[in-house]
């Protein structure tokens, strides 16, 4: 017969089984205590660091200033899902951001972003350059002097202060000239003004086309002119190289969820479109790259070298090298995404919540993590549509509102044994790599995950069942510091068939151990337990004796 119940391991919470048929160290409610440790270890406070509006609320906070560790330099926020990615640009000192989900895609940077003070960011601008939407009207003004006559065209481009160029315009009506000619470009008919907007287009290139080239249609650079200027000439001057940016449109309007690639790509989405942008020019998105998706795509993430694209159906799964190559072919498991703030990349892999229970793709395979945690109905009642979820270290952190304010949980995706709760939730948040640190925003306070004073970890046991009635008389605590907060509650069934339930809350102020109340004899034991630190162990025993060596 055992004379003791031993309460050590401090797993995390499953709510999916009965709590008499859980292993030993499985409780049916953890809170406020970090997960990945064999004891019961307290979280520390969240510390509140910087602010940011919360009128309208924030939904999300980004930090700028990313080459030095800090908790307070600079923190932008908007009122929509933003998602916002550092250029890759090598030359940049200005930490180039761009981001999707504000309007167009735009783009800041330390410079107009930062300037004149929170809140930020200050400035932006579009991320794109519009193309000229008129041909160029040409006049020929003296015909070259000798040779064949061809029929040539010229477009033009717009360029921005970044080098930045548009796709060409129209082409020109095409004129029979010989070698040698010299062309009027504009004379009658200004070349078009910059359209409105702060594209920062600061000049324009003029390509034609020449005899002999191995394409008709291929356009050479001609000249380079300020955007003020409205009139030009091909002066006979040597073409130079191809043109390159045929095609190259800008992104949509709508484009949303802007996420970097390898080899220097970014992705956006777009209706039932998947775009690729050219290599490091993630403000063009050639229409020759798209790749359309049978349901609705909501929301991008990647791991290593593979970008999974989250719908309202089964997710995709793009891989490729290079723009051209991307390839698409739709992930088995077959899990739409419920929240788009739900999903949090990891390097191994993606975790997002679906309405089926918390999914994940990557290096390690497939899964419904919650499955054997919670039931569908017990995931469908923390209403994974208002889920909210970052990365701390290895472990998927999520908020979500059940009808009685914010809450949350933890989860390892690698070795997704238990849950461990949250007593509060946050309403956006951003992980630093740089520092390793989670900063969640509540209301409009950006705070600091894990950082401040102690919590008070809770841990409910699972119900130790007994093959007969008896009395645990005796306890210990083993713990780092105390005092510590011990609850028992012992269950039996009198002789009617109805049970009878005792509780007793002890304050435990050493590791001595301590008597019980007597009298109550019960075949169903249950331990919780509230600590600010480390509690190793807990044991109930029906006599001193049995405690030894504890």
């Amino acid at each position: 017969m055992s004379t003791t119940i031993t309460l050590a391991g401090f797993g995390g919470a499953v709510l999916s089984e009965h709590a008499r048929n859980l292993p030993e160290a499985v409780g049916v409610s953890v809170i406020d205590a970090e997960p990945g440790h064999a004891d019961l270890r307290s979280l520390r406070d969240r510390v509140t660091v910087a602010s940011v509006p919360s009128s309208p609320q924030r939904k999300t906070i980004y930090r700028m200033g990313r080459d030095a560790i800090s908790d307070t330099n600079y923190w932008l926020s908007w009122s929509t899902i933003v998602h916002a990615i550092r250029g890759f640009d090598g030359e940049d000192t200005s930490e180039r951001t761009y981001f999707t989900g504000s309007g167009t895609p735009k783009w800041t940077d330390n410079s107009i972003g930062l300037a004149g003070g929170a809140p930020y960011p200050q400035g932006t601008r579009e991320l794109a350059v519009p193309a000229p939407v008129a041909a160029p009207q040409i006049t020929l003004t003296t015909d070259g002097p000798t040779g064949t006559q061809s029929t040539n065209f010229y477009v033009t481009t717009f360029v921005n202060d970044l080098g930045w160029e548009s796709a060409p315009s129209p082409p020109s009506a095409g004129l029979l000239m010989k070698p040698g000619a010299v062309v009027a470009i504009g004379d009658t008919i200004p070349l078009e003004a910059v359209p409105a907007g702060s594209y920062g287009i600061n000049r324009r290139r003029i390509y034609r086309t020449q005899a002999g080239s191995t394409n008709v249609a291929e356009f050479f650079f001609l000249r380079e002119v300020t955007v003020g200027t409205t009139s030009t000439t091909d002066d006979a001057r040597k073409l130079g190289a191809p043109m390159e940016v045929a095609g190259w449109i800008p992104p949509p309007a709508d484009g949303f969820g802007l996420i970097a690639l390898w080899g220097g790509m970014t992705t956006m989405l777009a209706g039932k479109r998947i775009l690729f942008s050219e290599p490091d020019k993630p403000y063009t998105y050639p229409e020759k790259y798209d790749i359309t998706t049978m349901d609705k795509p909501l929301a991008t993430s990647k791991w290593e070298q593979n970008l999974l694209v989250l719908t309202t159906g089964r997710p995709v799964l793009c891989q490729g090298t290079s723009p051209e190559s991307m390839d698409d072919s739709p992930l088995a498991l077959s899990q739409p995404l419920a929240s788009v703030a739900g999903v949090v990349e990891f390097g191994h892999g993606v975790c997002w919540p679906s309405n089926e229970g918390l999914a994940y793709a990557g290096a390690s395979g497939q899964a419904n993590l919650t499955l054997g945690m919670l039931t569908p109905a017990q995931w469908k009642a923390m209403v994974p549509s208002t889920m909210v979820a970052g990365r701390y270290g290895r472990f998927y952190v999520c908020s979500y509102t059940d009808g009685g304010g914010r809450k949350g949980f933890m989860l390892d995706p690698l070795a997704p044994a238990g849950m461990w709760h949250l007593s509060a939730g946050f309403d956006a948040c951003f992980y630093d790599d740089l520092a390793a640190v989670l900063f969640v925003l509540e209301g409009g306070n950006v705070r600091k995950f894990d950082a401040g004073e102690r919590l008070v970890a809770k841990f409910t046991s699972k119900r130790f069942m007994q093959t007969t009635p008896r009395n645990f008389s005796v306890a210990k605590v083993v713990a780092t510091t105390f005092p510590v907060t011990l609850i028992i509650t012992a269950r039996c069934l009198d002789k009617d068939g109805a049970e009878r339930v005792r509780t007793e809350t002890r304050t435990v102020v050493n590791d001595q151990a301590f008597t019980l109340k007597d009298g109550f004899l019960a075949d169903d034991w249950q331990i919780e337990v509230r600590a600010p630190e480390s509690v190793q162990a807990v044991r109930l025993a029906m006599d001193v004796r049995d405690l030894k060596g504890m």
